[in-house]
């Protein structure tokens, strides 16, 4: 930070011997080759006009306020030689190594491309590689000229190097916005996002920061072979949170669960028509064709010849007619009769 009006500040660097002192000074006039200025204790200082310029300080008027670091050399009238482009460079250093140190993230403009990347004003002139830019949402020509949040990677004052990251702080800034994100999470909340990526085991849906998975018993009441039967990159989806679990960053969502349950439509003591899913030791899962509905038809429910196998009565695809014995929402679970279903 600049000192305060009024006050002396020494920045001291392991690497420079000589360093500075800058002032808090007031200009008292402007003229071609000299800026004059005045000192918290009443002394005069003087600038070079040209330094003055190649600070950036063409537009300052009289009574304006402004760092500037008091040189070694003296001056044949007594005044003090100041430089402002010294301050700058002084209070820029200052403020770079302090951000390293403490991990904070700047501020700065992107100046112009150079050779393997960017170079980026933070109270002085910092070199962003183009591996540290980052994520970009526009032109890379667009960055010029442009505010950027960077972290400090490397500062070396006796080589005079500095090295800043975008990415870096990009990836802070997510990492805090996931962290907000979480912390607003709670299981039973509806949300809609966007399907990120679709895996064996299911789907990851962003809810705008964090990443949840969608099991795949979770994404349709109905039975789904593959997640990619249901959804696809790009989809939005409206899901349940099931779960949040903060410290792994793990949340399990459902899409099935934001609709009606098919059982609920389900008439005990009626017949279907249902598809086999899936072949058990003790009977087999069976849908209702056209409702979603999935449930079991136990082995005794199969056949009434004893001694038989479940595959060897069915296998998965076939049609068979069914009776509802049972239907519970809550538990999702369904009865079916095949045997039943043959004396209707």
């Amino acid at each position: 930070m600049p000192p305060s009006p009024g006050e002396d500040r020494h920045i001291a660097d392991p690497h420079v011997e000589h360093e500075p002192t800058v002032a808090q000074v007031t200009v008292s006039s402007l003229g071609d080759r000299e800026v004059l200025v005045k000192l918290a204790d009443g002394r005069t200082g003087v600038v070079d006009r040209s330094d003055f310029d190649d600070a950036g300080l063409s537009d300052a008027s009289v009574g304006d306020v402004i760092a500037a670091a008091v040189l070694q050399r003296e001056h044949p009238d007594g005044r003090v030689p100041m430089s402002v482009r010294w301050a700058a460079r002084t209070l820029g250093w200052a403020r770079v190594v302090q951000a390293l140190d403490a991990g904070e993230v700047l501020t700065g403009t992107v100046e112009r491309a150079v050779k393997g990347g960017y170079l980026v004003r933070v109270g002085l002139s910092a070199f962003m590689p183009r591996s540290l830019v980052g994520t970009l949402q526009g032109p890379e020509s667009d960055l010029v000229g442009s505010e950027v949040e960077v972290v400090v990677k490397e500062a070396d004052r006796a080589t005079d190097r500095v090295v800043v990251s975008r990415r870096d702080a990009q990836r802070r800034a997510q990492r805090a916005a996931q962290r907000r994100r979480l912390a607003e999470l709670r299981p039973g909340q509806r949300h809609t996002g966007e399907v990120v990526e679709v895996l064996p085991v299911g789907a990851k849906v962003d809810l705008g920061g964090v990443v949840g998975l969608v099991h795949r018993s979770e994404l349709s009441w109905s039975h789904v072979g593959h997640p990619g039967e249901v959804v696809s990159v790009g989809d939005r989806v409206e899901v349940e949170v099931l779960e949040v679990v903060r410290s792994k960053r793990r949340v399990a969502l459902s899409v099935r669960r934001t609709a009606p349950h098919p059982l609920d439509a389900v008439e005990v003591g009626a017949t279907y028509t249902a598809t086999i899913q899936k072949v058990l030791e003790y009977g087999a899962i069976a849908e209702l064709d056209d409702m979603g509905a999935v449930g079991l038809i136990h082995m005794s429910e199969l056949s009434e010849v004893p001694g038989q196998r479940p595959d060897q009565l069915v296998v998965p695809g076939e049609k068979v007619q069914v009776v509802v014995l049972s239907a519970d929402p809550e538990r999702d679970r369904m009865a079916l009769s095949a045997v039943r279903a043959t004396y209707l």
